[in-house]
């Protein structure tokens, strides 16, 4: 393949881009570094992941599906979703919330086929003579951990600039205590997220720092000399990836900017047309103004354009 195709401005992928996003959290090579990032954010002791199938089916045909950038389970068997918003969208928590219920319907899934296999070995063993302790029956509804993790490419509340982090659990509105931890929701505001490196003080403070600062990696700076940030650095060099990899993610930025060129078009047509209808209102309010001074209907047709029938029926 010609290499000449390829733009070489840049030196290190887009992170927010879907195929960026995707090669850094969603690749199995990437284990440990992942693995590191989500104990620091989540004061977790994670030691192994599992990547599941990125989408979802609801439990009726008819179901809406649910497509994870990541999908994973712990060695702990608890759940982590990991999901880029690139903007604004109306009732995203509620979007969240509807993706975690996923994770947690297919935990009584799991339960009902381990509780099959082991019923199955429980007539084995009676049926071969063995002495095998009765074991429930059911799922007692008892659910893993739960993490959906969302990374903002956008200010998702204005009113507390300085916060970037939310970090949402049940909890009972009176006392203020947690009621239950089954189900965390960490939203991360990243056009917030403004901490200067030296200021910050944990791991996943540094990794936040380096995806809003992405060409910081070519020369790393003492404090990220470590491992987990030269590894970073290899997988976001756009020089390492192969032809392939590159073309997809060129179209995964000619699909960006095809999608933010239409969301300017809109933008620049609501605003022309808020124009038009800001001027047809406000003749409207001066017709009826001239209309109540007791100036003649022709005089009022003649100043503002409208016709006599619309000045008759304010």
């Amino acid at each position: 393949m010609n290499e000449s195709f390829f733009p070489t401005k840049e030196k290190f992928i887009n992170p927010y881009t879907d195929e960026g996003f995707k090669r850094i959290f969603g690749s199995e090579i990437n284990k440990d570094m992942i693995i590191k990032f989500l104990n620091s954010l989540l004061n977790e002791t994670i030691r192994d992941i599992t990547f599941r199938n990125v989408e979802a089916f609801g439990l009726g045909r008819n179901d809406r599906k649910a497509v994870f950038d990541i999908f994973c389970k712990t060695d702990k068997e608890e759940m982590i979703i990991v999901k880029m918003q690139k903007s604004s969208q109306k009732y995203f928590s509620d979007r969240v919330l509807y993706y975690a219920s996923f994770a947690i319907q297919q935990q009584a899934s799991y339960a009902k086929e381990q509780l099959e296999q082991e019923l199955k070995e429980l007539k084995e063993g009676q049926e071969a003579g063995c002495q095998t302790a009765q074991k429930r029956l059911r799922w007692n509804y008892a659910v893993n951990r739960v993490y959906v993790v969302c990374v903002l490419n956008y200010i998702m509340d204005r009113k507390y600039p300085d916060k970037y982090r939310w970090d949402i659990i049940r909890m009972d509105r009176e006392l203020k205590v947690p009621f239950s931890d089954t189900l965390t929701e960490v939203y991360l505001e990243m056009p917030k997220f403004t901490l200067k490196l030296s200021d910050c003080d944990t791991l996943y403070k540094k990794f936040l720092f380096v995806l809003n600062n992405i060409d910081i990696l070519e020369r790393l700076p003492k404090e990220l000399n470590e491992q987990i940030f030269q590894k970073l650095k290899s997988i976001v060099e756009i020089e390492r990836m192969t032809p392939d990899e590159r073309l997809a993610y060129e179209l995964s930025l000619s699909t960006e900017r095809d999608l933010y060129a239409c969301m300017e078009t809109k933008y620049e047509e609501g605003m022309e047309k808020g124009k038009v209808e800001g001027k047809a209102e406000g003749k409207v309010e001066v017709a009826g103004k001239m209309k109540s001074q007791g100036i003649p209907v022709e005089t009022i047709a003649q100043c503002t354009g409208l016709s006599v029938e619309e000045i008759g029926s304010l």
